[in-house]
Formats: structure tokens, C-alpha cells, sequence
């Protein structure tokens, strides 16, 4: 009868651990995932220029040379963006310059924050955040 209550007792914590390492897994799955849509949206954002849907591309676009400068962002277009209009995990977009800051959405619940280093128009550096939440 002893022999019985450690086996089963053994057999608890073994299947406890084992729960403990699937949820650690799938929570770091998750933030993985959180960490590339954040770095995708980032890189779309200074990489793309969308007048219509600017939370599709804000970069730049040099109409003499008929084509985007990446990197360098269009303020015109970061003032437009409507975060009714994100994607799915993307929940705040935020630029910031040494004089101005724009921000469009909101955080919320368990998030992951992409870091873009920018440029506005008149080559001044900055920072554009996107960041990523369930």
C-alpha cells in the first residue's frame, strides 16, 4: 500500500513538471510569435508608403525619383494612421523625434515591442515602435 502511494506520488510530480515545461514552451512559442509580427509590421511601416492606408507603409515616397526611401518617414502620412485600420496583432504604433511624438493605438494584455531606428524628412533621427499584443 505505501509502495502504491509513492508510485502515484511519483507519478504526480512527474506529470506536473511535464505540464510546467508545456506551458513555458507555449508561452515562449507565443512570444516569439508576438516578437516576428512586431518586426514585420515595423519593417513594412519604413519599407512601404500607402497614402490611402497609411498603417500599410508611411515611408517616404520621392516623386522625382519614382520610388520609396526606406527608413525615412513621411509625417504627413504617420499623422493619418487609424488604428481601427491595424492588423489583427499590431495594437500601437509610436514615432518619436527629438520635438514631436505621434502616437496611434493602444497597448494591451501580454505585448512585444519592435524597435525601427527612422529618419524624417529633413534627415533628423528617430525611433518607430510597433508593437505586437494577443
Amino acid at each position: 500500500m505505501v509502495s502504491a502511494i509513492v508510485i502515484l506520488l511519483m507519478v504526480f510530480i512527474m506529470v506536473s513538471a511535464l505540464n510546467q515545461k508545456i506551458t513555458e514552451k507555449s508561452e515562449t512559442k507565443n512570444l516569439a510569435y508576438l516578437k516576428s509580427k512586431a518586426v514585420f509590421f515595423a519593417d513594412s511601416l519604413v519599407k512601404n508608403s500607402n497614402e490611402k492606408e497609411p498603417e500599410k507603409g508611411i515611408a517616404l515616397y520621392d516623386k522625382e525619383k519614382k520610388r520609396v526611401q526606406e527608413n525615412v518617414i513621411d509625417l504627413k502620412l504617420a499623422e493619418k494612421l487609424d488604428e481601427k485600420k491595424f492588423p489583427e496583432k499590431l495594437k500601437e504604433i509610436r514615432i518619436e523625434f527629438s520635438n514631436m511624438k505621434i502616437t496611434a493605438g493602444r497597448k494591451e494584455g501580454a505585448c512585444f515591442e519592435a524597435k525601427r531606428f527612422i529618419l524624417n524628412e529633413s534627415n533628423e533621427k528617430g525611433v518607430l515602435y510597433a508593437t505586437a499584443c494577443n
